[in-house]
């Protein structure tokens, strides 16, 4: 990994910035069909929501989050227990540096980890 570069799993407390990056993806429709923007109250609640079994990592770089992905039930039927859907999501300034691809990476080793 890159020096300034660190891929961690997210928290409340990094709400503000994943709604920020998040927005950024709804105003330039690249990666979602959404038009509503998400506040940091409804993104650290959705955070403590999903808890451990459905996780969320950041990328930083220096010290900066700029990049996220974030894994959500696929479905609710029980048949559909070790499945889950994800998003990525990477800060304008930050894409095509390969940012996007760490936190997926990131992501799939924490879906491995909880049986996914």
């Amino acid at each position: 990994m890159a020096p300034g570069i660190r891929v961690r799993l997210a928290t409340p407390a990094d709400a503000a910035c994943i709604a920020s990056i998040y927005n950024e993806g709804i105003d330039d429709r690249v990666a979602t069909f959404e038009t509503q923007h998400r506040t940091p109250e409804q993104v650290a609640a959705a955070l403590i929501e999903k808890g451990d079994r459905f996780p969320t990592v950041v990328v930083e770089r220096d010290r900066v989050i700029v990049a996220w992905a974030g894994a959500g039930a696929y479905r609710s039927r029980a048949a559909y227990a070790g499945i889950a859907e994800h998003s990525v999501y990477v800060a304008r300034a930050a894409r095509g540096a390969g940012l996007g691809r760490l936190a997926l990476d990131a992501l799939c080793r924490e879906y491995a980890a909880r049986g996914f």
